[in-house]
């Protein structure tokens, strides 16, 4: 029921992949992970029951169940390898899941996509991680923190910027949606976008010199695109992914009074 092929994921990465209506927009983005009797479905900026009702509907003959791992767990994101950092506790793993053993503390992580190093989704039930991870010398950060890392690294992530937008103005077709797996549920949309080889909108990120105080983004006096998160760095300056037509990426822009420095594509 999603746009790429699950099966053939590798073991060591996570799958993008998203699941659409029928006019081939985007309900819920997604990171999916295998492992020998689950798939591990992490979808950021979505409750869990919202994805689990709607899954609920493709269940046949009850043959698998849903489940949310992180309703009983403390979850966070780790930045860094955590091989090396936990590499004094006991290890297992099963496909993309590691579960790292601290006397009776289990850890479980899977993998994030992210281009400018390694992360992971980390979770357990002990209520003492925090003191843990400073033992191991991790440093806690804040929400804005990994923003500012994840839009430097042009990575769109989440409900926030890919929902509402067709599939094929992502701007990640290459990694979230495979064109030779079986139907899905806007495949004949997205395949009739994908013979015409172009799209009127796409997924990037703009450089731009200050606080972003509006979400339209204009070419002269025409709005041109809507900014879907942002963050601003130490500097002042900010970045922020943008539902951009593609015509107006050669024109100046400017969100509210500043002028846009630059147009990236997102990874």
């Amino acid at each position: 029921m999603v746009t790429n092929d699950v099966n053939s994921q590798s073991p060591s990465t996570g799958l993008r992949a998203f699941h659409l209506d029928n006019k081939g927009t985007i309900v819920y983005p997604m990171t999916l992970h295998s492992t020998s009797d689950a798939l591990y479905i992490d979808v950021e900026g979505a409750t869990a029951v919202d994805v689990m009702t709607l899954l609920d509907h493709y269940l046949v003959m009850e043959r698998c169940a849903l489940h949310d791992v992180l309703s009983t767990s403390e979850s966070f994101w780790i930045l860094g390898d955590v091989h090396d950092i936990f590499s004094d506790a006991d290890k297992s793993s099963d496909g993309n899941l590691h579960t790292f053993m601290f006397g009776d503390v289990q850890i479980h992580t899977v993998p994030v996509l992210r281009r400018d190093g390694p992360c992971y989704v980390a979770w357990s039930t002990a209520g003492e991680l925090p003191a843990l991870f400073e033992r191991v010398g991790l440093v806690c950060g804040t929400f804005e923190d990994a923003e500012h890392q994840r839009l430097t690294a042009a990575i769109p992530a989440g409900c926030a910027d890919f929902s509402r937008i067709l599939a094929m103005e992502s701007g990640i077709v290459g990694s979230a949606i495979s064109f030779t797996k079986g139907c899905y549920i806007g495949q004949e949309i997205t395949a009739r976008i994908d013979a015409r080889g172009r799209t009127h909108r796409e997924l990037v990120v703009l450089e731009i010199p200050g606080e972003v105080t509006s979400l339209d983004v204009r070419s002269d006096e025409t709005v041109v695109g809507q900014i879907r998160s942002s963050c601003t760095g130490p500097n002042g300056e900010s970045l922020a992914i943008c539902h951009l037509r593609n015509e107006a990426r050669s024109q100046p822009l400017f969100v509210g009074a500043l002028s846009v420095k630059a147009v990236r594509n997102v990874v």
